[in-house]
C-alpha cells in the first residue's frame, strides 16, 4: 500500500506562534486525512517543519500497524528539512536534533514502513500550507 503525505510547518514571527500540518493522500490522489496542530509560542519555522515530519511519521506508523507493509512518499517545501532528514546537512540545534532522532528511531523500529522525504515547490504543497495557516489563524481568536 502506498501513501503520499504533504507536510508543512510555519512560525509567524520566527520565532513566534507555530503550527504543523499534514495531508495524507492515496495513490489516486484522494485526501484521506488532514491534520494540523498548534505547537506553541516562541518557536522557529524549522521546529514547526520537523514537528510536521514527526507527526506524519507517527501517523504512518499507525497506518502500517493497521495495514501491514506501507510505502510512503513524504513531501515538504522545506529544502533544509529534506536535506537534514536525508543526512546531507547536519542538525546543529539540539531541540531539532532531538526531534530528528525520534523520527529516525521510529522509522528504524518499524521495518514494515518505508518512507522517503522529498522536496516539492510551495505551489505543490498548498493543502498542507493552508492547514498550517488555518491553525495559526484559529489561535489568534
Amino acid at each position: 500500500m502506498k501513501f503520499f503525505v504533504n507536510i508543512d510547518g510555519g512560525s509567524r514571527g520566527n520565532p513566534g506562534n507555530a503550527a504543523a500540518a499534514m495531508v495524507i493522500t492515496n495513490e489516486a490522489g484522494q485526501v484521506l486525512a488532514t491534520k494540523s496542530k498548534f505547537l506553541g509560542n516562541k518557536l522557529t519555522n524549522n521546529y514547526a517543519e520537523w514537528s510536521a515530519l514527526e507527526g506524519a511519521v507517527a501517523a504512518l506508523v499507525h497506518l502500517a500497524r493497521q495495514h501491514g507493509n506501507i510505502e510512503a512518499e513524504v513531501r515538504s517545501d522545506s529544502e533544509l528539512i529534506v536535506r537534514q532528514f536525508n543526512r546531507k546537512y547536519k542538525i546543529k540545534a539540539p531541540e531539532l536534533y532531538e526531534i530528528a532522532r525520534r523520527v529516525w528511531e521510529n522509522l528504524a523500529d518499524n521495518p514494515n514502513l518505508k518512507v522517503t522525504l522529498s522536496y516539492v515547490p510551495r505551489e505543490e504543497n498548498k493543502l498542507a500550507d493552508a492547514a498550517v495557516n488555518r491553525e495559526l489563524d484559529n489561535y489568534r481568536l
